[in-house]
């Protein structure tokens, strides 16, 4: 009888939480017609948003091969640290991290759908004595700046479901 009353109670939760519109982060309708993309960044160029990008799309169902109906190109990615708050002896206090990706989406006929597009995320932290201390927050930080910068991208490609 335990049992049955955890289950019914574990079935019940379930179906609020479905019924509420819950999602988990990251997680996107995707319309057959987008389910494939192909990604364009240069091999020569070093990556930290690929590999965010291809797991965020692989979650979504969106499969990344080549000559695909879509094609999203990333130009540009870019993180960079700024003292943000200086004491009088112009010891930084804070630093922010800003984050940006420039990226453009064609069509299979090449007819630019989304234009040289940025995103762009920011990131505040203070300075901590401990090097390691602050390292490891600022590789922290990078990390879930590439991952905010990466659905930023996904909704944007996402939001020519309104075009199809």
């Amino acid at each position: 009888m335990r049992n049955l009353r955890r289950s019914l109670l574990i079935l019940f939760a379930a179906a609020a939480v479905s019924a509420c519109g819950f999602h988990p982060v990251g997680s996107y309708d995707v319309p057959p017609a987008l389910r494939q993309v192909e990604l364009l960044i240069p091999e020569d160029r070093p990556s930290n948003i690929r590999p965010h990008l291809s797991n965020l799309l692989a979650v979504n169902g969106i499969e990344v091969a080549g000559g695909a109906d879509y094609k999203l190109e990333i130009h540009s990615e870019r993180i960079r640290r700024r003292a943000l708050t200086l004491t009088l002896s112009a010891d930084a206090v804070e630093y922010e991290l800003i984050g940006s990706v420039r990226f453009s989406v064609f069509d299979a006929d090449g007819e630019v759908l989304i234009d040289d597009r940025e995103v762009r995320a920011e990131r505040v932290f203070n300075n901590d004595d401990n090097t390691t201390a602050r390292n490891t927050l600022e590789e922290q930080l990078r990390t879930g700046l590439q991952e905010q910068l990466a659905q930023q991208i996904v909704r944007q490609y996402l939001s020519l479901r309104s075009t199809l």
